[in-house]
């Protein structure tokens, strides 16, 4: 019990064109240069590059409150000064420790 009588003779080779022809249509849809395929890759790519963009603005804050503080905050300059260039204020006293001597050797 078939919903649509049978095509006539004539025109299964129009109707099995169309059908190959929506097949292709579906094919380039799917896997073209523009298709669903390419679509998932390049929401992924936007992903990527939207969290790379959120990371260099951070960064660029975190620059810009640097730059800030480096500016105006004589503290700020001071703590850098003897933290990384072992600046020593007035009043300090350095003590150095010094790894011991195990003395000479002595030949077994």
């Amino acid at each position: 019990m078939a919903l649509l009588p049978p095509a006539p003779k004539k025109y299964k080779g129009i109707l099995i064109g169309c059908w190959v022809g929506l097949l292709l249509f579906v094919v380039a849809a799917i896997y073209g240069d523009h298709g669903l395929i390419h679509l998932l890759r390049m929401r992924t790519e936007q992903h990527t590059l939207e969290q790379l963009v959120f990371q260099n603005q951070q960064n660029n804050e975190q620059s810009r409150e640097r730059i800030r503080r480096l500016q105006s905050d004589d503290s700020y300059i001071e703590r850098l000064a003897h933290e990384r260039l072992g600046l020593v204020r007035p009043g300090e006293i350095i003590l150095r420790v010094l790894p011991a001597d195990p003395g000479p050797r002595q030949g077994r």
